[in-house]
């Protein structure tokens, strides 16, 4: 795996600080907890590599028995599960199937290689899986493991990063041959393979118009505190007072849903969807606040009218009574 790398405005963050720019700067030295399903995902990205450097050769060939034995070694994690090969499998089948794509003359193929856009963003860089080039196109790959969340290939702005980072990464090389963009995500426990393809003069003006002011803003830390659905990557969410203001409104449900005289004693469906979508953003919300209460709180901080109480095995964050 390529070391571990990131840019203040990275690829992987990109929906966040495209609309909520003041963000990063906010979030800049707050610790990163960390999630087993991010080791997981560190994990399966180390398998889907290492198959994919054998296949391709890539920096050079690999025999049988020195790729048997790394991925011996990477199974010895106590977080590999056997799910992880038919899905670096699957991983791999696609990388086939985009490089056959190509015809006879079999395009320039690179695995977990950084790419530059600092020529639209302050020190921006990141890491992609697998980029792939010729015949006039650009390909870009990319693996997720998880399954809680479907990730698009439609306008997905990590991909579009990564993109625009090879476009500038292999300038040198390709100049302005390139066309086409090909992207490619690779999700097989949440929806398989999605696809999605746009013209270079398209993502170039994307750059200039929206990443190129927004990234502006963001690296000097102004603009607009806006919440949205980006909110459950940023470190800053359970203490972010703008999105607890959202959050304060949707619990207010009867004014979130339709006029009142517009309302009878029973909610309509479409009233019980909006109250569904509104209640689980707020569930979300408060999961967040509580679980950083508890770990402010058994830090010796104080939580005003709360306190923390052993519970069966663990601790238990609870009202205090009156």
């Amino acid at each position: 795996m390529a070391p571990e790398l990131h840019s203040l405005l990275g690829p992987s963050s990109a929906e966040r600080w495209l609309n909520c720019t003041p963000s990063p700067r906010l979030t800049e030295h707050m610790p990163d907890s960390g999630s087993p399903y991010a080791a997981a995902g560190t994990l399966a990205h180390a398998i889907a590599e290492l198959k994919s450097r054998k296949y391709f050769g890539i920096p050079e060939p690999m025999s049988t028995r020195e790729f048997n034995k790394q991925l011996k070694k990477l199974k010895e994690d106590p977080g590999y599960d056997k799910g992880m090969d038919a899905a670096t499998d699957l991983y791999l089948e696609h990388l086939k199937a985009r490089a056959m794509s190509f015809g006879p003359v079999q395009p320039f193929v690179t695995l977990e290689t950084r790419v530059d856009y600092s020529n639209l963003v302050p020190e921006g860089f990141g890491t992609a899986d697998c980029i792939m080039i010729g015949a006039g196109r650009l390909e870009v790959v990319d693996y997720k493991n998880g399954a809680g969340v479907p990730v698009s290939a439609e306008t997905n702005y990590q991909m579009m990063l990564y993109a625009l980072g090879a476009l500038n990464t292999f300038y040198f090389i390709y100049g302005d041959t390139i066309h086409t963009v090909h992207f490619s995500i690779v999700q097989p426990n949440a929806g398989g393979v999605k696809e999605w393809e746009c013209q270079v003069e398209d993502l170039a003006e994307w750059g200039e118009t929206v990443v190129r002011p927004a990234a502006e803003l963001a690296w000097t830390g102004k603009g607009e505190f806006v919440p949205g659905d980006w909110c459950r990557f940023c470190k800053a969410k359970a203490q972010c007072s703008a999105r607890a203001k959202v959050m304060l409104e949707l619990g207010d449900v009867p004014h979130a849903l339709e006029p009142a005289d517009t309302a009878g004693p029973l909610l309509t469906d479409s009233q019980l969807g909006d109250a569904l979508t509104r209640g689980r953003a707020l569930a979300a919300w408060v999961s967040d606040v509580e679980k950083y209460a508890l770990t402010a709180a058994l830090e010796g901080r104080t939580i005003a009218d709360y306190k923390v109480v052993e519970g069966w095995g663990c601790w238990v964050f609870t009202a205090s009574s009156k």
